[in-house]
């Protein structure tokens, strides 16, 4: 499954497998791949959530909360969440 998270002004498409992994892994993920620093300049995520803005739990599945081909959003500690 592949999953597409959008973190500040890039959208970073992620191979997940059959989407086992952790949400929190896929947020790390995102956060590494953001640029050449490995997203050290960002810290590390407050978390992930879904379009229309519902958040993931963190310690569920990718695959229990997302479907194949949707876009997510790394939330960081310098976001504003509504």
């Amino acid at each position: 499954m592949k999953v597409y998270l959008h973190i500040r002004d890039k959208t970073i498409a992620v191979e997940c497998g059959e989407g086992t992994q952790r949400i929190q892994w896929l947020a790390n993920v995102g956060v590494a791949r953001y640029d050449d620093s490995f997203g050290r300049t960002l810290g590390a995520p407050k978390g992930l959530q879904k379009e229309g803005g519902t958040p993931c739990d963190p310690n569920s599945t990718i695959r229990a909360e997302l479907a194949s081909g949707q876009h997510a959003f790394v939330m960081l500690h310098d976001t504003a969440t509504e």
